[in-house]
């Protein structure tokens, strides 16, 4: 009894230094986050409106007042950088195959309105295809973009620094990627472009506020993307928001379209909500 009392006050006296130990440097106001408000982000750039991910959903996602498209990429076998969240074209559009393993002219040639799966009530006009990401940063150059790396290969972080570099567009986008590896390569590629928290930067915040030690995490990253809700777990909460606004971190909630939850975050001082409906958002703001 003698040595597990003995561990007990370790461990609480470990605790207790821990915890006393000065909060890690915030992160530097960087200019996407140059509105305080809660931003509305239209993920898959709105795809209950529009075919996600493509050109289209963005302009209409922009023109009902959404403030930065979320978006996800992969790379072509002629590398080239397509707007996509799925690694093959099977899902919504009426070809098949894997984007890796064929050409931008090849994944073009289907409709990518063919069919919706999260959407089935939807319908398109025909001719919506696979956009590249650079038709976006041409066709919207003063807009804002969530970037999601998608591939576990480094080759498409390189091709996304030096579009981001050619376009000039460093203060407009904000890269993220679930994988830690490739996250860590682009932020040595390309280490004046912002990004966001990786997975295992996002389980250790998690962790460490939910002990009370949010303080105490570090990281390069500008903000943190959350599910409410993971496998039955809460991982939006008070301490998580918290944690990362000690740190000057923007905490934004993915994907939200239910409007009771999306005024209670809006309550609970989230800095910004990705949503498949950035009009039902817009509506709730009372913009």
């Amino acid at each position: 009894m003698k040595i597990f009392a003995a561990i007990a006050v370790g461990l609480l006296l470990g605790y207790a230094l821990l915890a006393n130990l000065p909060a890690a440097e915030p992160v530097e106001d960087i200019a996407f986050y140059k509105s305080k408000a809660v931003q509305v982000i239209a993920h898959g750039n709105g795809r209950a409106l529009l075919p996600g991910n493509t050109l289209e959903a963005a302009v209409n996602s922009l023109e009902v007042g959404t403030d930065i498209l979320e978006l996800d990429i992969h790379l072509t076998a002629d590398d080239q950088l397509v707007v996509r969240h799925d690694d093959m074209i099977d899902t919504t559009t009426n070809g098949t195959g894997l984007i890796a393993e064929m050409t931008l002219a090849e994944i073009q040639q289907y409709d990518v309105g063919f069919h919706e799966v999260d959407f089935p009530q939807l319908s398109y006009p025909p001719g919506i295809v696979v956009p590249t990401l650079e038709s976006l940063f041409v066709r919207l150059p003063d807009s804002r973009f969530l970037i999601e790396l998608k591939p576990e290969a480094t080759a498409a972080a390189d091709h996304l620094c030096r579009l981001v570099n050619r376009y000039s567009l460093a203060d407009q986008v904000v890269i993220g990627s679930f994988h830690s590896s490739v996250l860590r390569y682009f932020r040595q590629i390309c280490p004046d472009v912002p990004t966001s928290l990786g997975q295992s930067e996002v389980v250790l915040l998690v962790i460490l506020s939910r002990l009370g030690l949010g303080h105490l995490f570090s990281s390069h990253g500008v903000s943190v993307q959350v599910p409410v809700v993971y496998a039955g777990f809460e991982i939006l909460t008070p301490t998580i928001v918290e944690a990362a606004h000690l740190l000057n971190m923007r905490v934004d909630a993915w994907t939200v379209n239910d409007p009771v939850l999306m005024q209670k975050l809006i309550d609970s001082r989230i800095d910004g909500i990705i949503t498949d409906r950035p009009d039902i958002l817009l509506s709730v703001l009372g913009r």
